[in-house]
Order: C-alpha cells, then structure tokens, then sequence
C-alpha cells in the first residue's frame, strides 16, 4: 500500500512540435496574402477615390481575415500530424522531502 502513495502519478499531455507551428505559420500567411491580394485587385481596379476604397480594404481584409484564421485553426486542430504525447510526472513526495530537508539543513546551519 505504502509503494502505491510513494509512486510518482502520471499524466498525458498531448503538445505541438514546433514543425507543426511552421507549417501552420506558412499556410495561412499564403491564405492571408491571397485574401489581401484579391480584395486589393477588386477595390483598385478604377482608382477615383483612393482613400475610401484602401478604408474598405482595410475594414473588409480585417473582418475576413479573422473569420479565415477561425477556420484555419479549426482545421488545424483536426489534423492529427505533429502533435505528440508527453507523460509528465510528478513526484510530490519527492519533493515535500526535498524541501523538509533542506529546511532542516537551513535551520542546523543557523544555530
């Protein structure tokens, strides 16, 4: 019974390799410059009002673009592929004797 107290617990975690984070960083980059790219062609193609047209851009890329970073992380988070499980352990006991020791060598060097 006492073996089972002393052992360290265990848990899984599942995390991200950073690859997965480039991967992810380069695609949506290409989906936030075509975005950029078409709503540019689409409000510049005749240019009398240049200001109004670069305000709508930037209003209307801003709006999309956040609704296609949604999607894109959604995605992202099905996909399987560079995720990777981590088993942490903790070692409470450990620890709390670690410290009650040290506390005790502190004190012993005091006196």
């Amino acid at each position: 019974m006492l073996e089972k107290k002393n052992r360290p617990k265990e848990s899984v975690e599942v995390r991200e390799r950073p690859v997965k984070s480039i991967a992810k960083t380069i695609t949506w980059r290409v989906i936030a410059s075509a975005t950029t790219f078409a709503l540019a062609y689409f409000f510049f193609q005749d240019d009398p009002q240049a200001t109004e047209k670069a305000t709508g851009v930037a209003l209307t890329e801003s709006a999309i673009k956040m609704f296609l970073y949604f999607l894109h992380e959604r995605a992202w988070n099905v996909v399987r592929w560079g995720k990777m499980r981590v088993y942490v352990r903790h070692y409470n006991m450990i620890r709390r004797r670690v410290v009650r020791k040290m506390l005790i060598s502190l004190n012993s060097t005091k006196d």
